[in-house]
């Protein structure tokens, strides 16, 4: 199970959201909360939009596959930047020497030029039967952009294959584009009769909005002589008021009648989950950020 962490409200010092809270997300990786079976080895990517920075609507990206808690240049970047929107991702995958651990593979994928990056928390099933079905789904542009080997690349450059246009993405044709994605996905997985268990959590985010998925292929199909930690729902919180930060003796998102910040991760950042809310499954919400007030939309993936 991968990790992942979206933000978007006030600016706010990275390492408030990496390091800094009991449960934070660069811990996640080596004694996490959750699936604790599952530790995340493979990478570690971050894209964050910073307002005061050169061209504010291009992110900063910073990716490695080294192990983060042992990376110094991440930990001097983190108490640098104040991003507004932020979406990191730490990349777990089997224990085994078939996996490829490369910088190709780490996520959030952003294809150059392009300003929406996705991340994915889940594994597809038998995915070397797909891909190659996939390309028909891709646009030739997005097909040449393909560099690492994971299933994740290959959605996101569906899901761009699907949006009307990359710019001015209202909510509907965002949700619309994942839904089609998800579809496009489940048509292909019984083409070649694959039914076992694949999680698909989706983040997505271009600066003014983040998105995430809670959804699963054929939950509960999975060979009985195997354990994975993928043969399950992957969990996805959210929590959001006026601004995430610490008080009161521990980190929180305070609340308010103003709500101008949301987290949306797979697991809380915090031992106290009492400010935070779990999506039900088969769910999909997006969150936009204006006049520094967070919207949220949330819809059933029926499917």
């Amino acid at each position: 199970m991968c990790r992942v962490l979206s933000y978007l409200g006030k600016p706010i010092q990275a390492d408030e959201l990496l390091y800094k809270p009991d449960n934070s997300f660069i811990a996640q990786s080596y004694h996490p909360k959750y699936m604790s079976h599952l530790l995340n080895l493979a990478g570690f990517g971050i894209v964050a939009w910073e307002r005061n920075s050169h061209d504010p609507s291009i992110p900063f990206v910073y990716k490695a596959k080294s192990l983060p808690f042992y990376d110094e240049n991440l930990r001097n970047l983190a108490i640098k930047i104040n991003p507004y929107c932020l979406l990191a991702h730490l990349r777990g995958v089997a224990y085994n020497e078939k996996r490829i651990v490369s910088l190709q593979n780490v996520h959030p994928f952003r294809f150059e030029d392009k300003n929406i990056v996705l991340a994915h928390n889940g594994s597809l099933v038998d995915f070397d039967k797909m891909k190659f079905d996939l390309l028909e789904f891709i646009k030739p542009r997005y097909q040449k952009c393909i560099k690492g080997t994971t299933d994740s690349e290959w959605i996101y450059a569906i899901f761009l294959s699907q949006l009307q246009s990359v710019h001015d993405i209202t909510t509907d044709d965002l949700t619309q584009s994942i839904m089609q994605t998800l579809e496009i996905l489940r048509k292909v997985r019984v083409k070649y009769d694959i039914s076992t268990t694949s999680p698909v959590n989706l983040f997505i985010s271009n600066g003014e909005f983040i998105a995430a998925t809670r959804y699963v292929f054929d939950y509960g199909w999975h060979p009985l002589n195997k354990i994975s930690g993928h043969y399950t729902y992957h969990s996805l919180w959210y929590t959001y008021g006026d601004g995430y930060q610490f008080y009161d003796g521990e980190y929180k998102m305070k609340d308010s009648a103003s709500k101008s910040s949301i987290i949306i991760a797979s697991e809380p950042l915090t031992e106290d989950v009492t400010t935070w809310i779990e999506l039900p499954e088969y769910s999909l919400i997006v969150a936009w950020l204006k006049e520094d007030k967070i919207e949220i939309v949330t819809k059933d993936i029926l499917l």
